[in-house]
């Protein structure tokens, strides 16, 4: 749960909802429904009831009744019609209606307290009925005699009205339910834009497309679009007093090592060391100032910085008439780092393709979802299997390598270490050396 999004935690929950609420409002209307159809039925039954008892007459002796041929309700006349009738007293069955002309079985009542009503909702016979049984007194030759009246009504009627409201209801719901999914997505996307535009806005501050967040948002939002501001402008200006320092350091190393390397009657064998020195501080500081560029600096675009590298190089290796051809997948490919470090960088490696060449240095920039990959190839000598491992190995010097990989190869692979890049070198296809520049893109 803690990995879900926030969309998806909505949503999920909206639809849990949705799962409840919709069949315990169906299986509510249903039973309200169905409710409502019994009260309408014994509503209908007592005035069958009522309409059988002013037609009914009891003769003196007191066992036999007297009804019309033909009842008011048509359904009491016809066989089997769903609609029937009985009329009982202590002796017996006294009438039943035409409708149980074809019955095979005589139904058995319990016959309710005189003036008083039975309302029974599932009477079992070879069907289910409802049951509607009253009983009145009415005179005879031996006194008040208790008549009970039943009606029988077949559920099949009832059961088909219940079950098309069901499916009816069910149907409704299901299509409000949809509705409803759909009103909610189109909410939770409206409600989640802002934070959408401000992820976007983030991820375009971390290519170095945007230096600062600058669209309004709702007010839940604004505060934590301000932090990140802030954030933005401190990182900045902490990067620059960095990197001011180490040049403040740099500089105040570089005069007293050149007061002592200038020093008249300095011993031959310290002159090596000073030296040494020198350039070790010189590789520590940059090694120190690469990298610390911050991931919301604007990227730098890496064509013209080729562009003018082989302009260099054309000038330095006009002698050698070299073809220096680049293919950059993307004119707006870009490097996130500081412009120098990226001249330093490709300015080595370009430098020793050139020197190793025999008449061609290609240049490929080319970027996946997670990785800025920068290829160098030449059709010099290229670089011997058992060195590369070497060469790759950490704490190796590859200023130390022969012709073709020069002094400047070491600050190289500082440089793509502390932006925690990768150098590969295999073999090119022109027959040369392919040196591989890596650097992960933060996505």
């Amino acid at each position: 749960m803690h990995n879900l999004s926030l969309r998806l935690r909505s949503f999920a929950a909206a639809v849990l909802a949705l799962l409840i609420f919709i069949p315990l409002t169906a299986v509510t209307l249903e039973q309200a429904f169905n409710g409502s159809l019994s009260q309408s039925m014994l509503q209908q039954l007592r005035v069958q009831g009522l309409t059988l008892i002013s037609e009914f007459e009891l003769d003196s002796t007191g066992s036999q009744a007297q009804m019309p041929e033909q009842l008011y309700n048509d359904q009491f006349n016809i066989p089997g019609s769903g609609l029937y009738a009985f009329i009982q007293s202590h002796d017996g069955v006294l009438w039943q209606s035409l409708s149980t002309l074809n019955w095979q079985q005589q139904p058995k009542f319990v016959a309710p307290d005189i003036g008083a009503e039975v309302f029974i909702e599932d009477f079992s016979m070879q069907n289910n009925y409802f049951l509607y049984a009253y009983t009145a007194e009415f005179e005879s030759s031996e006194g008040y005699q208790p008549v009970s009246f039943y009606i029988l009504q077949d559920k099949q009627v009832f059961n088909t009205e219940k079950s098309k409201f069901a499916n009816t209801l069910w149907n409704w719901l299901g299509l409000i339910a949809l509705l409803l999914l759909i009103l909610l997505l189109f909410s939770l996307n409206a409600a989640l834009l802002p934070i959408s535009r401000l992820n976007k806005q983030i991820r375009q501050a971390e290519s170095g497309q945007l230096k600062r967040i600058d669209q309004r948002y709702p007010p839940e939002l604004e505060k934590l679009k301000n932090s990140i501001n802030n954030l933005l402008d401190t990182e900045k200006l902490q990067r620059s007093r960095y990197k001011n320092s180490l040049s403040d350091l740099a500089h105040s190393l570089k005069t007293p090592l050149a007061v002592l390397a200038g020093t008249a009657g300095l011993p031959e064998q310290a002159k090596e060391p000073i030296s040494q020195i020198n350039l070790q501080i010189q590789r520590q500081l940059k090694r120190a100032v690469a990298g610390t560029t911050s991931t919301f600096e604007q990227a730098v675009a890496i064509e013209p910085v080729v562009d003018k590298l082989f302009n260099a190089m054309h000038k330095v290796y006009a002698d050698k008439n070299l073809t220096l051809t680049h293919v950059i997948q993307q004119r707006e490919l870009g490097f996130n780092g500081d412009i120098t470090d990226l001249m330093e960088i490709l300015g080595n490696v370009i430098d020793n393709a050139c020197k190793a060449a025999i008449k061609q240095v290609t240049v490929t920039a080319l970027a996946n979802v997670n990785e800025l990959l920068i290829h160098i190839e030449d059709d010099g000598p290229g670089i011997p299997k058992d060195k590369r491992e070497q060469l790759l190995e950490r704490g190796t010097r590859l200023d130390s390598y022969k012709e073709g990989q020069g002094i400047g190869m070491a600050v190289v692979a500082d440089l793509v270490s502390a932006y925690q890049g990768q150098l590969e070198i295999k073999q090119s296809d022109f027959g040369g050396a392919k040196l591989t520049l890596i650097f992960p893109i933060k996505v």
